[in-house]
């Protein structure tokens, strides 16, 4: 049996066509966002997806926390997040709670939404606390 080329590269190159066809901004909505994550000793700050709803003035962000070792349990603590401008001034900050799904997950989610239409090059700090302020 014999392989023929052009059914093996007719996948990927068709992936790479649409890929290259869509703008950045038209792939990620909150292209104008940065996401600046800070973990803390323990625990590390994983997928972090912010959303911007223009029409509702409101930005949505969750995410999770995981153990820096794999390990299963309570992960203690909260999410504070804090949106910044350009110049770095603080426009709007919360606590998020973190939820794990059963007992034995080894990660937990957290999910906050903010009373905010943030300008561009505004960015959003994620940062694990181990106590309350």
């Amino acid at each position: 049996m014999r392989l023929k080329t052009h059914s093996i590269m007719a996948g990927p190159l068709a992936l790479a066509l649409l890929l290259m066809s869509t703008t950045p901004e038209a792939a990620s909505p909150s292209a104008s966002l940065s996401v600046d994550r800070s973990s803390s000793s323990r625990f590390t700050v994983g997928f972090v997806q912010v959303d911007p709803d223009a029409a509702a003035s409101t930005l949505t962000v969750r995410g999770t926390v995981r153990p820096r070792i794999s390990a299963r349990g309570a992960i203690p603590g909260q999410v504070h997040i804090t949106v910044l401008d350009a110049e770095g001034r603080t426009l709007a900050e919360t606590d998020a709670s973190l939820m794990r799904r059963n007992r034995q997950a080894q990660a937990a989610h957290f999910h906050a939404q903010l009373a905010i239409d943030p300008p561009p090059g505004s960015r959003v700090r994620v940062e694990h606390r181990l106590d309350r302020p």
